[in-house]
């Protein structure tokens, strides 16, 4: 009679399958995979100003500001270790110790930030909202621009960004930003400044519909420049010009060539 699949054949058969027949190892399984780290909050510093409320307990709140040596002074429990702390760490520290200390039993216990010092980048210059931007989690330099509301469309093309303690200046372009240039997106830091200057300007002159000044863009042409001002006024032609770079012509200049800071283009007249 043929053997079911059922039998001591197939019963090993499904058992090497498993990986658990005995003797033999365990069949390999793909690993989960890990989760994301999730970040733990703003981490809190001397000189930030926060707010500790103890839930019907109106004699333990308090407003305070972190001291130098990292600690603040909570009413009966004394000095508390605030820096190096979430927020929520350090609510789950004060509750610890109040109940260690016998005052409350299960006491609920919320810290909030009022003012940040310690853990702050600034944004300065021709940014929307500039100012004081607290790092409550790993930022890169275009969530912080962001943040301050961009960078205005009068503002310069190259941002600049100082590290703490040092008066190196890095240029970043703002085109390679807004490419997604992981060498332009750079980790954002407590202490660093970021500085948005006035733009450098070009100059377009003679018959065009809005002679002026222009913000100078990266890779900016002549003819660009012609098209941002609006192209040749009657009378005009957009494919006669000259160029004048620091008080000299330039002789051979096209549609096509590059402008630098502070060059001026005339358009002419007339057909030839």
């Amino acid at each position: 009679m043929r053997q079911s699949a059922a039998g001591p054949k197939g019963r090993a058969l499904a058992l090497l399958l498993l990986g658990v027949l005995p003797g033999l190892p365990l069949a390999a399984q793909p690993a989960p995979p890990n989760p994301a780290p999730a970040s733990q909050g703003y981490v809190l510093g001397p000189g930030d100003v926060i707010v500790v409320t103890v839930y019907g307990q109106e004699a333990f709140n308090t407003t305070t500001r972190i001291k130098p040596d990292g600690t603040i002074a909570m009413p009966l429990i004394g000095s508390v270790q605030a820096a190096g702390r979430t927020v929520l760490t350090l609510a789950d520290e004060i509750r610890r110790q109040l109940e260690t200390s016998g005052y409350l039993r299960k006491p609920i216990v919320n810290v909030e930030i009022s003012e940040y010092r310690s853990q702050v980048v600034r944004v300065v210059g021709n940014v929307a909202r500039p100012g004081i931007q607290p790092l409550d989690q790993d930022y890169r330099l275009l969530d912080v621009l962001l943040r301050a509301g961009w960078v205005r469309s009068t503002g310069d093309r190259t941002i600049y960004v100082r590290p703490a303690g040092s008066g190196e200046e890095i240029p970043i372009s703002i085109d390679r930003l807004l490419r997604g240039d992981p060498q332009a997106d750079i980790p954002v830091r407590p202490g660093m400044t970021i500085y948005v200057p006035e733009p450098e300007l070009v100059y377009v002159m003679g018959p065009v519909m809005r002679p002026g000044g222009y913000p100078l863009m990266e890779g900016m042409t002549i003819g660009r420049l012609i098209t941002m001002a609006g192209g040749a006024a009657p009378g005009g032609n957009r494919n006669r010009f000259t160029l004048e770079r620091k008080g000299q012509k330039v002789k051979g200049a096209k549609a096509d060539t590059v402008l630098e800071p502070g060059d001026v283009v005339t358009l002419r007249g007339g057909l030839f």
